[in-house]
């Protein structure tokens, strides 16, 4: 027979239906079959694509820890007037804009439920890689330019005065709300069907908002000093640790916390500097409360970079390449976590506003002048993730 995967696609409009927990009623050990079979055909899941970015929303119930303000990025159901949450429930709708929206839609959540569920059962059924896509409708994958963005289907969005009106809509979603959509990296041994497969497997993967960023991430118990510095990192990375998309080893007696080297190379196609790195991480305390927490961990959030408005220049400082070996400070070794990296460029202007900026002032939509569509956006990356499990490794 063949081997196969399956991706989640858009679980940001899903109302909570994609992640649901809907074996609980089930006896103990079919429980346990359902969420291996689900993290064996599953080793990857959509992040982001034309239809918006699915890694996190800020105010949703059942996760603790503080407002993360790059959440906003590219949601296509509106922060403004934001939809009912589901809490542990679900809805339908989300396609045509409506119905309630769950943390389950939003794969860092899922990625913590997982940790939950690993504890309760032995098996997580949300062990999954990230990766990107455009799913927009014309046969040219990878055409993710801002600048170049010509709409999602012909019909719908082929001129710029189509895609910038409010009254552009395909199942009920403004094309306006859209974006060009994501690209998936994958780390193989070489360019092959069976090679690219395997990797994909093993969630040695990375997504991306339509930037060609190129982020690593190794974690591993012990890295040499100024890591950084070495031509050789990458090799260290593997001889000493595990990529994206791994379990930690077991942890070595007197080890402390975890180390986590994670890298990045801006894309060399782009006028848009790196920004900063980020870790997320993800646990479950004693009382089963999901909780994350971001961490900076290279380069500068206050770099003051920011765009010319009226030509959409970028202007000020960043960076060709970053990286940082980095150590969790609030590592606890009984509890379970997981971390994967974020990458962020400095702000550029989104599609909307440089096709506005390209129109007649007496030719723009009136969604031009809009202050609820934003004008800048800040590209980024997101790397699998690497999990700790206390004891060792349960399910891989």
């Amino acid at each position: 027979g063949c081997d196969v995967i399956s991706i989640p696609h858009n679980p940001n409009l899903s109302n909570g239906r994609m992640f649901a927990l809907w074996y609980q009623d089930l006896a103990p050990s079919a429980q346990r079959e359902e969420a291996a079979r689900r993290a064996r055909l599953e080793p990857l899941v959509e992040v982001m694509q034309a239809k918006g970015e699915s890694e996190c929303r800020n105010g949703l119930s059942g996760i603790v820890g503080e407002r993360d303000e790059l959440c906003d990025f590219e949601k296509i159901r509106g922060l403004a007037d934001p939809p009912e949450d589901c809490g542990e429930g679900s809805g339908s709708g989300a396609l045509a804009g409506t119905g309630c929206i769950s943390r389950r839609d939003f794969v860092r959540n899922v990625l913590i439920e997982g940790l939950r569920e690993e504890s309760r059962l032995g098996v997580n059924p949300f062990r999954f890689g990230l990766i990107g896509s455009t799913d927009t409708h014309h046969s040219n994958p990878g055409a993710t330019d801002e600048r170049r963005f010509d709409g999602i289907t012909a019909l719908l969005s082929d001129t710029p005065v189509k895609r910038l009106s409010p009254r552009a809509s395909g199942r009920g979603i403004q094309s306006l709300y859209r974006n060009p959509g994501g690209l998936a990296g994958v780390y193989a041994e070489e360019n092959s069907r069976e090679s690219l497969f395997d990797a994909m497997k093993r969630r040695e993967t990375f997504a991306t908002s339509g930037t060609r960023i190129t982020p690593r991430l190794f974690g591993a118990w012990d890295l040499p000093d100024q890591v950084c510095r070495r031509p050789d990192q990458t090799v260290l990375g593997y001889e000493l640790g595990v990529p994206m998309g791994s379990l930690l080893p077991d942890r070595p007696g007197g080890a402390g916390s975890p180390i986590f080297l994670a890298s990045a190379l801006r894309d060399p196609g782009s006028a848009g500097l790196l920004q900063r790195i980020q870790l997320i991480k993800g646990w479950v305390d004693e009382d089963g409360q999901l909780h994350q927490k971001v961490f900076d961990v290279a380069g500068d959030p206050g770099n003051v970079a920011d765009v010319d408005l009226e030509t959409c220049t970028p202007r000020g400082p960043g960076a060709d390449t970053l990286c940082a070996a980095w150590r969790d400070p609030d590592f606890d070794p009984t509890r379970p976590a997981v971390y994967y990296a974020r990458v962020l460029e400095n702000p550029s202007c989104r599609w909307s506003a440089l096709q506005c900026l390209a129109l007649p002032a007496t030719e723009r939509p009136a969604s031009c002048a809009d202050p609820g569509i934003p004008k800048l956006v800040q590209e980024r990356a997101w790397t699998s993730p690497i999990w700790y499990v206390p004891g060792g490794q349960a399910d891989s």
